[in-house]
């Protein structure tokens, strides 16, 4: 079960990893390999077939990956959503959400170690609560929760690590543990002294959880790893990057910055999105910016982290997506 739980509990364990990225009809399958000595990475983009059960032409969703197997939502108002291994192709169609005709507040994939199962959040606004829908691959089936309480975050998909889902939301990161589906606060957010920080949103790195702010005129745009997992002391700056530098990179004002952190490479090397128009890196060693993608102003293109497994999607809903599945 030892390679099982490495790529359950991180993705960017290894210099290398892999992006999926869909971009207007295409989606695109990028091999990034980090530098031992720092000087960048190298990068090769091959182009993937969309699942066989999608229109290339209508419009999906990326909810989240794990494990090798990517969840997508395919369409508008009639949407399905599926699991997907871009490397074996292999495709499985789930049971109808819900929410259905409802926008999604926010959303996360992951895997149950306890019970052997991949769940689906998706959180929806009812008219004073919060719906959270999860569904569970072993039972094929649905179950709704309600929460009074505001669970508004600033990013849309959830970041799963040590065996939950984390998104932003006032003052804490809040985590939704898959094994007994239940919203936590345990997550504190780094000290900052007297420099007033609005966070953007986690992502993991290296079996971390990762936090980064929105740049701002005043403020750098930041990076922290969490060391140890849920002590305050433990978050560690490992990224500043100056907000005008960064504003120019991406050729637009520092007020209209909208960054997404993507992945991390064990070199340092960061990847970063914004606003779903240019995805640029930056090598800390070398201070330097390369544009991976510079879209045009009516683009857009989403991006996850894959591991390449042969982990089945049809299988896992059967109890076997476990070591023998790899």
């Amino acid at each position: 079960m030892t390679h099982l739980n490495n790529t359950v509990t991180g993705i960017n364990m290894n210099m290398n990893i892999n992006l999926l990225v869909s971009h207007n009809d295409s989606l695109l399958s990028m091999y990034c390999e980090g530098s031992k000595d720092g000087d960048g990475s190298h990068l090769a983009i091959k182009k993937v077939d969309h699942p066989a059960v999608m229109d290339p032409d209508v419009c999906l969703c990326i909810l989240g990956s794990c494990n090798g197997l990517v969840c997508l939502e395919i369409g508008d108002d009639n949407s399905i959503i599926i699991l997907w291994n871009p490397c074996t192709r292999e495709t499985k169609v789930l049971a109808q959400p819900p929410y259905h005709f409802q926008d999604k507040m926010f959303y996360g994939f992951g895997y149950d170690s306890l019970a052997g199962d991949y769940k689906i959040m998706l959180a929806t606004e009812g008219p004073s609560e919060v719906m959270m829908n999860v569904f569970s691959l072993k039972r094929n089936s649905w179950r709704t929760y309600e929460y009074l309480a505001d669970l508004r975050t600033t990013d849309q998909q959830g970041c799963f690590l040590k065996g939950a889902l984390h998104w932003i939301t006032s003052g804490t990161i809040t985590s939704l543990d898959l094994a007994d589906e239940e919203f936590k606060e345990i997550v504190p957010l780094p000290y900052c002294g007297n420099t007033d920080y609005s966070f953007g949103g986690v992502t993991s790195a290296l079996n971390c959880l990762c936090l980064y702010n929105d740049p701002t005129e005043d403020t750098d745009f930041c990076i922290w790893i969490m060391k140890e997992y849920g002590v305050k002391k433990s978050w560690t700056r490992v990224i500043k990057i100056s907000s005008e530098i960064l504003a120019q990179q991406v050729f637009v004002e520092v007020d209209e910055l909208e960054l997404k952190v993507v992945c991390i490479l064990e070199n340092g090397e960061v990847l970063m999105d914004h606003e779903g128009k240019v995805l640029v890196s930056y090598n800390p060693k070398t201070r330097t910016f390369r544009n991976i993608i510079n879209g045009k102003e009516d683009d857009e293109f989403q991006t996850t982290t894959y591991l390449e497994t042969l982990v089945s999607p049809v299988t896992a809903a059967e109890g076997g997506g476990g070591a023998n599945n790899l």
